[in-house]
């Protein structure tokens, strides 16, 4: 049996003192297609939004590209499902699941401590709010942010994981 572990499974304490959880094994689907189907699909199509819940929803990252991400589970049910609803159209479906480790920020200083290492306005009063999204530099390292109702998700390549607990660890000092 292979031994599955998470890439920040061994940072948990790490995470607690900024008051931070992994969010392991996410299914994330990347999703290619025109702006009709996304519409049909329930995709936000106003640039860095989000449309779904926590259960399963689709971030807007570009023109015709969308990330599905949904809970942890058989990221080939929801390609199999997305395949078959644009299987007359042009689109790509791809499971990227293990491409991003999920970091949930949950501390009320979050957006400050992400605004020391990224250029984004990160103020809610700006228009940072539950139900946005953007590809961003944190610390040099490509992300995604994704805000949620009291928390911000903060997707990375699983390379980059560890430097990025670090770098927060040392903004919140």
């Amino acid at each position: 049996m292979v031994d599955v572990r998470s890439p920040l499974a061994h940072r948990a304490t790490a995470l607690a003192t900024l008051d931070a959880v992994e969010v392991p094994f996410l299914t994330q689907i990347d999703v290619r297609c025109g702006e009709r189907d996304a519409a049909r699909l329930g995709f936000p199509l106003e640039p860095n939004t989000v449309t779904g819940d926590m259960t399963r929803g689709a971030l807007w990252l570009g023109p015709d590209g969308w990330l599905v991400v949904a809970a942890p589970g058989d990221p080939g049910v929801i390609v199999e499902g997305l395949e078959a609803l644009l299987r007359d159209s042009h689109h790509a479906v791809v499971d990227v699941s293990g491409n991003r480790a999920v970091i949930e920020l949950r501390g009320v200083s979050r957006l400050g401590l992400l605004a020391s290492a990224c250029s984004l306005d990160l103020d809610p009063a700006g228009g940072w709010v539950a139900g946005v999204c953007a590809q961003t530099l944190l610390a040099r390292a490509q992300v995604i942010l994704q805000e949620l109702p009291g928390a911000t998700r903060v997707f990375v390549r699983p390379s980059f994981a560890d430097y990025l607990v670090d770098r927060l660890l040392a903004g919140s000092a």
